[in-house]
């Protein structure tokens, strides 16, 4: 290991926030919208992990009501996926947002293209590591094909580096974490990974535009 290669990181167990002087008087006062590029606005900045066993129709539906953002999984058939996103889309008013995974290599595009037009306005390049030359090439292709006009949101990523990359590669999000899930064990088998707090921390101060997506469990 290089000299000076090694630094004290923090996960989100070392930290807690200090308490501060407050005039808010309900939690009803209390706004967590975001904005979402190209997308409808998200009422609470929650997504749903494109994971065969999270997100279908039913979670893509209860998240869109609740205000957070569905992404739907990828590991089906392009009509399978077609029909969540259809299925959802009839469930739901036109003022929200439906996600949807897509891999970067084999039909990819095709894969997009057929999401986007059965209604899916964000789309996931969802793969383990992201900054990748794989993520480079599929971000040009989806542009090429598909314009400005969708939100493609990439990951994940744990480094400044692979934010600003992948926000010049095309994508208007960026999910920030690798290995930080409760079942994920890219850490343990590949020796890899960031703790998700100083990979945050890490890639705020990138001065891109891409929105910055934690990703790794909630509790």
């Amino acid at each position: 290991m290089k000299a000076g290669s090694m630094r004290d990181t923090l996960t989100f167990d070392d930290v807690l926030l200090t308490p501060k002087y407050s005039e808010i008087k309900s939690r009803s006062e209390i706004s967590l919208s975001t904005s979402v590029p190209k997308a409808q606005h998200l009422n609470i900045p929650i997504i749903s992990s494109p994971m065969d066993t999270v997100t279908e129709t039913e979670m893509v539906v209860a998240m869109a009501i609740s205000g957070g953002l569905g992404i739907i999984h990828r590991y089906n058939t392009i009509e399978d996926q077609m029909n969540i996103v259809g299925t959802a889309r009839k469930m739901l008013p036109s003022n929200v947002s439906v996600g949807a995974a897509i891999g970067v290599s084999g039909d990819f595009v095709q894969r997009a293209e057929a999401l986007y037009d059965e209604g899916a306005d964000v789309l996931c390049v969802d793969i383990a590591h992201g900054h990748h030359v794989l993520m480079k090439e599929a971000l040009q292709a989806l542009r090429a094909s598909l314009g400005d006009s969708v939100h493609l949101m990439a990951g994940n990523v744990a480094t400044l580096k692979a934010f600003n990359d992948l926000a010049d590669w095309g994508a208007d999000s960026i999910r920030v974490g690798v290995g930080g899930g409760s079942i994920c064990s890219t850490r343990v088998m590949t020796g890899h990974g960031v703790p998700t707090l100083q990979s945050v921390i890490d890639c705020s101060k990138s001065d891109r535009n891409a929105l910055l997506i934690a990703d790794g469990g909630i509790k």
